[in-house]
């Protein structure tokens, strides 16, 4: 069993359809000009939150394009020990793996991650995303004690100089992701057996196809087929129906 990133799961969110085409025919993807300034920015973005967060340089960056996957996992393992702060940090359980923006020490061997996003505020997706980042660190070993969203705050003005104080706002999510941990393996089991099927899921083209994100494989998909249902391998059905997002802000929901 392959281990699947937080981006899969959100692809798989979106659309297990996406899941699949991104494991199986990731040549079918064609990536908008929108989509590749949208990580631009979301680089730019993270880079600025490293200095914010580790203000004295203190910390650790883990380089997962140059270092790969399981040797920034095994990196992430061993720089956990020297109590600074780490970025991109990287952790894997459960069948699933995730790389923190930020991840800080705190008190009693513990640690607190912040994810950072260069929206103006919490979206809907990212409550998934919270929660998987949550999840997976957590199953990992990780002591985490607290979760929160970084996004830019639409207020704030440049003051030059390369001063970025203010520039980002916090919003806590610990609660609601801790509280999901269950529903996030469900996801990961599902996710799981659609990369496992033989033949792409049969799943028309609709509204799903650019919430949260302009999906790179709408040429490919105009033609297919409806949505089918699946059993998983304990026999039990499923259906594959892509996750409703808006692209509205929202507050953390009240954990049950």
């Amino acid at each position: 069993m392959r281990n699947l990133s937080k981006s899969k799961l959100i692809a798989f969110r979106q659309c297990p359809k996406r899941l699949w085409l991104e494991v199986h025919h990731p040549e079918q993807l064609e990536e908008s000009a929108e989509t590749q300034a949208k990580f631009r920015t979301g680089n730019q973005v993270g880079d600025v939150a490293r200095g914010l967060y580790d203000p004295k340089g203190r910390g650790s960056l883990v380089d997962v394009r140059q270092e790969g996957v399981d040797a920034a996992i095994a990196r992430t393992r061993e720089l956990l020990s020297f109590r600074q702060p780490l970025f991109e940090a990287g952790f894997a359980a459960d069948g699933a793996q995730a790389f923190a923006d930020v991840l800080l020490p705190k008190p009693n061997s513990s640690w607190r991650m912040v994810e950072v996003k260069s929206s103006t505020c919490v979206k809907d997706y990212h409550h998934d995303d919270i929660a998987v980042q949550a999840h997976v660190a957590r199953a990992a070993g990780v002591a985490l004690t607290s979760i929160a969203l970084a996004h830019i705050d639409s207020s704030w003005t440049y003051p030059g100089g390369g001063n970025y104080d203010g520039l980002l706002v916090e919003q806590d999510l610990t609660r609601e992701a801790f509280a999901r941990s269950d529903e996030v393996r469900g996801w990961i089991h599902e996710a799981q057996t659609v990369v496992n099927l033989e033949t792409e899921p049969s799943i028309r083209s609709g509204g799903h196809c650019s919430k949260p994100f302009d999906c790179g494989f709408l040429s490919y998909c105009r033609a297919q087929e409806p949505q089918a249902a699946y059993s998983d391998d304990a026999g039990r059905p499923f259906r594959l129906k892509p996750a409703t997002y808006s692209d509205a802000c929202r507050p953390p929901a009240e954990a049950a």
